[in-house]
């Protein structure tokens, strides 16, 4: 069979694209774990657009929930041409019946453990509706992926570090976030892959830029130290994502700076005490956030920090407290997001049950990214959304990415960490005031002014 996996992006106006781009894991690993004698195509559109004409038999694609429109705009062109189409990953995941709506199949839970015989049922013409990862897989073990079938990954944005390739080093999280579905659909047990197995694949790799895929990385402390002791000798620089508690250990922190770290995206979510007493990977946190910070910084990493607003227990204050912290700790890079219900998670659920959802099925309206899908608890539309956008303004102006700047930490005093500070910072404010434009379409309608009233009286 001819075989076409599709990582689905979709370059609208009012989508705020990330500036940092990676190789993906999962297409190459599917590709590595096909049986013989198949002809694999890979596709990931945010490097290049598919060829709808090229002739193929099966199409797999993964889906997110954010892109489920995209991912179904796809899947509906293929199967017009009598092409089976699968989807997998965690939106089908979590809402099969609707996945089924635009596949011929659709995987549950992690596909590496279904994969070869969904290929070989498809090419008998026994494909099933739905394949049911029985358990969570092992990740001893695992095949290298097939990486020299990635497209070829070019960036020409501002950002001027090439696009790192993807590497997996872990999955799950036994933190379990109201917000998160992770731990339903990876597993609440965070499994480690053999760390020389890791090893292995990273010395396969012959680009020097990294960027490890786990949602949390160095969770297993242990694993994590003994995994960057060994890959010191190869002066990769890489990137990740992980929790703040990265910073309790210096230890770790110094290990992870030897074995080539530029820099993390840390999910500090929120500045209010009540609110990080809901979320679970920070609520029992050893250390403040400046501190973490402090240390972030000591060893060199530049942070990009995450925060998230319109938790029930935040209040407006937030915004003012929340712009502080990112200029005292001059910190790298801010992602200010507004709270997603993702299908899934049980804060999807828990608002929908208390009536406060303004639409069930938001993903499929085409809302930009960032709209203010529920009724917020601790403050009201008009609050969230002004506060958001004012911060949005303040983080972002010139004064303020200078000062940010001005308190360089040593990563940044090389040329690279200049430009990238520089760059990054750049793309990520023109997003964002791009994205304040977008309609809120569950606000309040605004009223007009007096002098409008008046001036429409007058005429």
């Amino acid at each position: 069979m001819k075989i076409k996996l599709i990582a689905p992006h979709e370059e609208r106006k009012d989508a705020l694209s990330s500036p940092f781009k990676f190789q993906r894991v999962n297409l190459p690993l599917l590709a590595a774990l096909t049986p013989p004698g198949h002809n694999i195509t890979l596709v990931e559109e945010v490097f290049a657009p598919d060829d709808i004409n090229q002739d193929v038999d099966l199409v797999g694609i993964t889906v997110l929930t954010e892109l489920a429109l995209r991912a179904y705009h796809i899947a509906d062109i293929y199967r017009r041409k009598g092409v089976k189409v699968v989807m997998g990953g965690i939106h089908p995941t979590v809402l099969p019946e609707e996945a089924l709506k635009h596949a011929d199949a659709v995987v549950v839970g992690e596909a590496e453990g279904v994969w070869p015989r969904l290929v070989s049922e498809a090419a008998a013409g026994q494909l099933q509706k739905i394949y049911q990862a029985g358990k969570l897989t092992d990740l001893k073990g695992m095949p290298m992926p097939e990486r020299k079938l990635s497209p070829e990954a070019k960036y020409t944005g501002y950002n001027p570090i090439p696009v790192p390739i993807g590497i997996e080093t872990s999955r799950g999280c036994p933190n379990d976030c109201e917000f998160c579905c992770i731990g339903s659909t990876l597993g609440k047990q965070y499994r480690v892959r053999p760390v020389q197995e890791v090893i292995a694949e990273i010395e396969s790799i012959d680009s020097p830029h990294l960027f490890f895929v786990d949602d949390a990385l160095g969770l297993n402390r242990k694993v994590a130290k003994e995994l960057f002791t060994k890959m010191i000798p190869f002066k990769k620089r890489w990137l990740a994502q992980g929790t703040v508690s990265l910073a309790e250990d210096p230890e770790l922190l110094k290990l992870m700076n030897r074995a080539g770290c530029l820099g993390l995206l840390i999910g500090f979510e929120s500045i209010q005490k009540t609110t990080q007493d809901e979320v679970m990977k920070i609520r029992n946190l050893k250390i403040d956030f400046y501190e973490a910070m402090r240390r972030f910084h000591g060893e060199g990493f530049g942070i990009l920090g995450s925060f998230v607003f319109g938790f029930d227990f935040e209040n407006k204050n937030v915004f003012e407290q929340t712009y502080d912290f990112i200029m005292k700790s001059y910190m790298d890079v801010v992602q200010l997001r507004i709270l997603t219900p993702y299908p899934g998670t049980r804060l999807y659920k828990r608002l929908s049950d208390e009536g406060r959802l303004f639409e069930h099925d938001w993903w499929l309206q085409g809302h930009p990214p960032d709209t203010i899908l529920y009724q917020p608890k601790g403050m009201t539309v008009e609050e969230l959304i002004s506060g958001y956008a004012g911060l949005n303004r303040q983080a972002y102006s010139t004064g303020a990415i200078m000062k940010r700047f001005l308190g360089m930490t040593p990563w940044k005093r090389t040329l690279l960490g200049c430009m990238t500070y520089t760059g990054v910072n750049l793309s990520t404010r023109k997003r964002y005031f791009k994205g304040l434009s977008n309609p809120q379409p569950f606000a309040a309608p605004s009223k007009p002014s007096g002098n409008a009233l008046d001036s429409t009286r007058k005429q």
